[in-house]
């Protein structure tokens, strides 16, 4: 996989991202945002901002070789739509920015992080990066199964339409 791939995969992640944002906005209550729903990160906020974190935290500081400050992650700290959307659009402003900088050496750059098991693990930049954006597949998973069970569709997210990889252009309705 070259840079130019991965590149257009976050692009695609956060394009889809920014629709479901959009679609929690439209159809949902705050409360609802916050309600257990007995998955993984339990509210549908604090899944979202798992995944926008996620991205942060490996990219940002983790393939940069710095330490996370917000290790454990601050969920508590975002309680408005505002909050949610500043820090989504932070992380994606520096993750493009990491991005622009890529080549093939970078990718094969040694990234180590320690975990909640305090082992030191060390990977590659490459695999970092296929570990975030499959990691925010995953959740989108469990996002989707929630607004299935709300009764509410989910925003498109085929590869071919959202990134008009199609001629004519493939258009989801």
């Amino acid at each position: 996989m070259d840079t130019q791939n991965f590149k257009e995969l976050f692009n695609y992640n956060h394009i889809v991202r920014q629709n479901y944002i959009d679609i929690f906005k439209k159809n949902l209550f705050w409360e609802q945002m916050v309600e257990n729903h007995q998955t993984s990160w339990l509210s549908l906020k604090d899944t979202l901002l798992h995944i926008i974190w996620a991205e942060d935290s490996w990219i940002n500081y983790s393939i940069q070789g710095l330490e996370d400050p917000n290790r454990p992650f601050p969920y508590s700290n975002y309680n408005s739509w505002q909050a949610i959307e500043e820090y989504n659009s932070k992380v994606i402003s520096k993750v493009g920015n990491y991005l622009s900088s890529l080549n093939a050496e970078s990718l094969c750059k040694d990234v180590s992080r320690i975990n909640k098991d305090g082992i030191k693990r060390t990977t590659t930049a490459k695999d970092v990066l296929i570990h975030v954006f499959t990691e925010e597949l995953h959740h989108r998973g469990e996002i989707i199964a929630i607004l299935w069970q709300m009764d509410i569709q989910p925003p498109d997210m085929g590869w071919l339409s959202v990134m008009k990889k199609t001629d004519p252009i493939w258009i989801m309705e």
